[in-house]
């Protein structure tokens, strides 16, 4: 019906050839600098949902982390390299996933841009070294770019909100 698809996988898949408007190559396990990297280009382009944020998310901000929590604890100061040095960019991104910076930044734009936008995952990502946190990416990609709990939107979790519905129920 319109929607533009693309697929992020190691390997051209035939749901991929099938389905997707555009195919891109990732290096395997490194999703979520991928999706990192993105979500630094949506708020530093301020096409993040801030409303969205100050009412449902709390650590995006400094003036929302919970009591006691550490300055430089906010997913934003994070982004941003403000706890780790490391400023999570396009370039840095593209060292660890072989994807082009230019073309990470494209994603990114184009994901916090379109209104609404799903991010749907796999599961392969997460059955890794530290693969929680490609999990814990995706959703706060979409948190960021306010596409949790609206229609045509995600929350990033793995094969869709039911579970194992399939690619048929896209």
């Amino acid at each position: 019906h319109g929607a533009r698809i693309v697929s992020v996988d190691p390997r051209r898949q035939r749901s991929s050839k099938m389905l997707a408007d555009e195919h891109i190559f990732i290096r395997p396990s490194t999703d979520a600098a991928a999706l990192i990297a993105m979500a630094w280009v949506i708020v530093s382009e301020g096409l993040h949902d801030q409303a969205y944020l100050d009412t449902y998310v709390q650590g995006f901000d400094e003036a929302t982390l919970p009591a006691g929590a550490p300055s430089g604890g906010s997913y934003r100061a994070y982004l941003m390299g403000e706890a780790d040095g490391i400023v999570k960019t396009p370039e840095w991104a593209a060292e660890i996933t072989g994807i082009p910076a230019e073309t990470i930044r494209r994603l990114a734009i184009e994901f916090g841009s379109t209104k609404p936008a799903a991010i749907q995952c796999g599961y392969a990502p997460g059955r890794t070294l530290h693969g929680e946190q490609f999990h814990r990416a995706a959703y706060a990609l979409a948190a960021i770019t306010g596409n949790v709990g609206v229609a045509g939107g995600s929350s990033g979790v793995s094969n869709g909100a039911t579970g194992r519905s399939g690619v048929k129920s896209l």
